[in-house]
């Protein structure tokens, strides 16, 4: 491990750009601009998580009965350090679909109650809202129509004059759980999230967080938030293997929240009901461990600098090439991610309607991928930022889109 003194600051960042590639497993010529969607791990994590499934089955009995529950509770102590919490706080979970599912499954709605949520959430986020309104009596969505690009200012006026017009109606209903973004998807945008947490709670609504985005890519500070429910991906940012991700709930509400998957713990404890899901491989949850094992190396400040400099820097670049403009009106409401408008004469264009056409002619012929959607009118492409990247990356990205866009453009 590099020694404490030599690590890098947001002023002297490094070594980051392709002197990475050897840390991760992209083959020669692959160039990954969509680590948002999936993320990616490095070699070292890797080798962590393989160490995990080793031990398993070197002896199983042992790991199930004597080991497994103080791995998981190491890994949540650390995370708890990372986030500013009380490990007691944490839960370890697979994805943030999951996270989402267990508190919403879990809350108690009766008739009346409402959901609010924003426009631009997640789909698997929204859906699983649709779910609850479903099989509840008179439960209903309350949404907030969103068009970026917003200001901060602006989101926060959104989501408060939503809640009032709501309260206005005087029906007899009321929002008793809000879903909030702080780094939506698509569009890629950094919420407000502090300031809307504190606005909603004013009103006596529960806020959960969807922070599927967030641990990797901006500090997070649960103390300091005061969420009533947060998830998050490591998986996605943060360099964890695909499937694991830490679902926050405060001591408070612990005794109404239980697991998708109920098991003989069921009302022993919160801890010891998250910690054994049944049998299946612990090892990507583990490989948290590993993960910030690796950013501790290279400088968890360091590792955010760079890759949010690259990101306005590429998104800037990328909109001179294409001769439009990058979303966000202000650069703090970017993260990792970028939209950059594509100059597409007609969005309806009968090849793009749905996105197979852009996945596979980007995939096949560029060997390379970065997601594209319709917002506001037009259409608009995602980047991700990362440590392996350089902004000559950004440049040759740039220039693909342009070649597509005048084929596609070509065709009227």
């Amino acid at each position: 491990m590099t020694s404490t003194h030599s690590l890098p600051t947001p002023t002297n960042p490094g070594p980051f750009g392709h002197k990475q590639r050897k840390n991760f497993f992209f083959p020669e010529g692959k160039t990954e601009f969509n680590h948002g969607s999936y993320g990616t791990f490095t070699r070292s994590v890797q080798e962590n998580m393989l160490r995990w499934h080793n031990r398993v089955e070197e002896n199983p009995d042992r790991w199930v009965r004597l080991d497994l529950k103080p791995a998981l509770d190491n890994v949540r102590s650390q995370l708890a350090g990372f986030m500013n919490c009380d490990k007691d706080e944490l839960a370890l979970v697979q994805n943030t679909t999951e996270g989402v599912s267990t508190i919403l499954r879990s809350l108690e709605f009766v008739p009346g109650d409402r959901i609010l949520r924003i426009s631009t959430g997640y789909v698997a986020v929204n859906k699983a809202v649709d779910y609850i309104c479903d099989f509840r009596k008179d439960v209903e969505i309350v949404e907030v129509p969103m068009v970026m690009p917003m200001t901060d200012h602006e989101i926060v006026y959104q989501v408060e004059k939503t809640v009032q017009d709501h309260i206005a109606m005087k029906d007899g209903s009321s929002i008793k759980l809000a879903m909030i973004d702080w780094i939506s998807s698509v569009p890629a945008i950094v919420h407000p999230i502090k300031a809307l947490i504190d606005m909603l709670k004013s009103y006596g609504i529960l806020v959960f967080v969807d922070g599927a985005h967030a641990i990797g890519q901006v500090p997070v500070d649960l103390t300091f938030l005061k969420a009533d429910f947060f998830i998050t991906n490591c998986h996605k940012w943060l360099y964890s293997v695909r499937g694991s991700a830490v679902l926050y709930v405060p001591k408070r509400y612990q005794k109404l929240i239980h697991p998708t998957a109920i098991q003989g713990d069921y009302k022993s404890s919160f801890e010891l009901e998250f910690s054994w899901k049944g049998t299946m491989d612990y090892s990507t949850i583990l490989s948290i461990e590993g993960a910030l094992e690796f950013r501790q190396q290279y400088g968890e400040d360091a590792i955010i600098h760079y890759s949010h400099h690259l990101a306005l820097q590429g998104g800037q670049i990328m909109a001179q090439i294409l001769g439009t403009n990058v979303m966000t009106p202000h650069d703090h409401q970017v993260g990792n991610m970028v939209n950059v408008r594509l100059p597409i004469k007609d969005i309806n264009h009968p090849k793009i309607e749905t996105p197979d056409y852009l996945i596979r002619h980007l995939l096949d012929k560029y060997n390379l991928f970065a997601p594209s959607y319709k917002h506001g009118g037009y259409f608009w492409t995602r980047v991700s930022s990362q440590i392996y990247l350089e902004l000559q990356d950004f440049v040759h990205l740039g220039n693909v889109w342009k070649e597509v866009i005048a084929d596609l453009n070509a065709e009227l």
